[in-house]
Protein backbone atom coordinates (compact mmCIF):
# COMPACT_ATOMS: atom_id res chain seq x y z
CA UNK A 1 0.00 0.00 0.00
CA UNK A 2 1.54 3.27 -1.02
CA UNK A 3 2.15 5.31 1.80
CA UNK A 4 -0.07 9.08 1.55
CA UNK A 5 2.15 12.32 1.43
CA UNK A 6 1.26 15.34 3.85
CA UNK A 7 0.56 18.28 2.20
CA UNK A 8 3.58 20.42 1.83
CA UNK A 9 3.50 23.63 3.41
CA UNK A 10 5.72 26.63 3.48
CA UNK A 11 6.59 26.09 7.40
CA UNK A 12 7.17 22.36 6.71
CA UNK A 13 9.75 22.98 3.62
CA UNK A 14 11.10 25.68 5.76
CA UNK A 15 11.88 23.04 8.75
CA UNK A 16 12.85 20.31 6.28
CA UNK A 17 15.78 22.91 4.93
CA UNK A 18 16.85 23.41 8.55
CA UNK A 19 17.07 19.62 9.28
CA UNK A 20 19.04 19.71 5.83
CA UNK A 21 21.98 22.10 6.89
CA UNK A 22 22.05 20.45 10.02
CA UNK A 23 22.73 17.41 8.29
CA UNK A 24 25.53 18.67 5.84
CA UNK A 25 26.83 20.17 8.23
CA UNK A 26 28.02 17.36 10.11
CA UNK A 27 31.75 16.63 10.14
CA UNK A 28 31.18 13.33 8.63
CA UNK A 29 28.13 13.76 6.51
CA UNK A 30 28.67 10.67 3.46
CA UNK A 31 28.57 12.65 0.11
CA UNK A 32 26.17 10.69 -1.32
CA UNK A 33 23.48 11.98 1.41
CA UNK A 34 25.25 15.71 1.25
CA UNK A 35 24.51 15.53 -2.84
CA UNK A 36 20.55 14.21 -2.02
CA UNK A 37 20.49 16.76 0.43
CA UNK A 38 20.98 19.53 -1.53
CA UNK A 39 19.05 18.30 -4.65
CA UNK A 40 15.85 18.27 -2.00
CA UNK A 41 17.17 21.33 -0.82
CA UNK A 42 17.18 22.93 -4.24
CA UNK A 43 13.28 21.72 -4.28
CA UNK A 44 12.24 22.83 -1.45
CA UNK A 45 13.89 26.86 -1.71
CA UNK A 46 12.14 26.59 -5.57
CA UNK A 47 8.64 25.52 -3.62
CA UNK A 48 9.25 28.74 -0.72
CA UNK A 49 10.03 30.69 -3.94
CA UNK A 50 6.77 30.31 -5.52
CA UNK A 51 4.82 30.28 -1.74
CA UNK A 52 6.09 33.46 -1.25
CA UNK A 53 5.52 35.08 -4.71
CA UNK A 54 1.60 33.76 -4.12
CA UNK A 55 1.61 35.62 -1.06
CA UNK A 56 2.77 38.49 -2.45
CA UNK A 57 0.53 38.55 -5.23
CA UNK A 58 -3.04 37.22 -2.76
CA UNK A 59 -1.68 40.47 0.05
CA UNK A 60 -1.36 42.90 -2.82
CA UNK A 61 -4.37 42.35 -3.81
CA UNK A 62 -6.02 42.59 -0.66
CA UNK A 63 -4.49 45.88 -0.10
CA UNK A 64 -5.76 47.20 -4.01
CA UNK A 65 -9.60 45.38 -2.95
CA UNK A 66 -9.01 47.54 0.42
CA UNK A 67 -7.67 50.75 -1.48
CA UNK A 68 -11.26 50.57 -3.76
CA UNK A 69 -13.09 49.69 -1.25
CA UNK A 70 -12.03 52.88 0.88
CA UNK A 71 -12.32 55.12 -2.52
CA UNK A 72 -16.16 54.29 -2.50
Amino acid sequence: MEELKEELTYEKAIAELEQIVERVEEKDAPLDRIEKDIKRAMQLIGFCKSQLRGYKERFAALMDDEDNTEEQ
